[in-house]
């Protein structure tokens, strides 16, 4: 809806240097990552050394989502490098590890960031995923009960993670698919 809402806005609103960020990040929420990389490709030619760090964040979310792995890790930590916010830039190269299939490196990371900031839930769900694949549905199930109590009340992410179909399976979460969808009915 957002990236509709975008497109129907007046051309020169559009050409702005941040509407196109804004349209890049839209992208990348849709897990369009080609295009936003083509987009943030052209704005980091634009940007100013002091916009650099939000645009090399972005990219690199981007190209995880493209599943360029490599390019993302590196991208990531030369945004860390020009100042973007350490923790939500080791929250995202810790799901490129764990994505990447380095689920070691992963879990070290994504624990290191929850010390540091223990209500990101991005390093929650990805705890969790990890947790659900190794078996441990309880401990996935709690990492991502702590999440919903921070807010993190997706319940699409719920269904549609394979991960979590077991979790799933056995009514772990059940509550809160209930809970959420009786506070949907209330005006």
């Amino acid at each position: 809806m957002a990236l509709l809402d975008w497109e129907r806005a007046p051309a020169e609103a559009r050409a702005s240097f941040d509407a196109r960020l804004l349209k890049a990040r839209l992208l990348i929420q849709h897990e369009r990552g080609p295009e936003a990389i083509a987009l943030l490709t052209a704005l980091r030619a634009e940007a100013s050394e002091e916009r650099m760090k939000e645009i090399l964040l972005s990219l690199g979310l981007a190209q995880s989502v493209a599943k360029m792995f490599k390019d993302a890790e590196a991208t990531l930590r030369a945004a860390r490098a020009k100042g973007a916010d350490g923790d939500l830039v080791d929250a995202a190269i810790g799901e490129v590890l764990l994505a990447s299939g380095r689920k070691f490196e992963a879990e070290l990371l994504l624990r290191q960031v929850l010390r540091r900031a223990p209500d990101l839930v991005g390093p929650m769900m990805n705890l969790a995923v990890l947790r659900a694949s190794e078996g441990n549905l309880t401990e996935a199930a709690a990492l991502i009960r702590q999440a919903w109590a921070y807010g993190h009340q997706d319940l699409g992410e719920l269904r549609r993670t394979p991960e979590f179909a077991r979790i799933r399976e056995l009514g772990l979460l059940n509550d809160l698919f209930v809970t959420s969808e009786a506070r949907c009915r209330i005006y």
